[in-house]
């Protein structure tokens, strides 16, 4: 290899590392929620994530960037009221679960 080649093959390197640690911040793509009343089953597919549930409690490790609010109405349309709603790094508030749980039932 030439001096040349081994610089393009370091500077390559040193990107390529670089832009691990940065991805790492978006980590957090999971969601989670209690619902009101148990999960009717133990599995959903809402909005191509996979829900999965036990009694009040359901997570999903891998969901869409769509806004959490959002996500929440379309979650409780098909799952159910809810009494907390983590997504992707928010947790929605009591007003914005009173909202949702609203939203969704009309």
């Amino acid at each position: 290899m030439t001096v040349r080649t081994l610089a393009i093959v370091a500077a390559v390197l040193c990107f390529s590392t670089a832009s691990f640690p940065a991805m790492a911040g978006d980590a957090d793509e999971g969601a989670s929620l209690t619902l009101a009343a148990p999960a009717a089953k133990a599995d959903y597919i809402i909005d191509g994530a996979h829900w999965v549930c036990a009694g009040t409690g359901c997570q999903s490790a891998l969901v869409d960037g769509m806004p959490a609010m959002r996500s929440c109405k379309h979650v409780v349309a098909a799952i159910g009221p809810v009494t907390a709603f983590y997504w992707r790094g928010k947790t929605l508030s009591a007003a914005e679960l009173s909202i949702c749980n609203t939203a969704a039932a009309k």
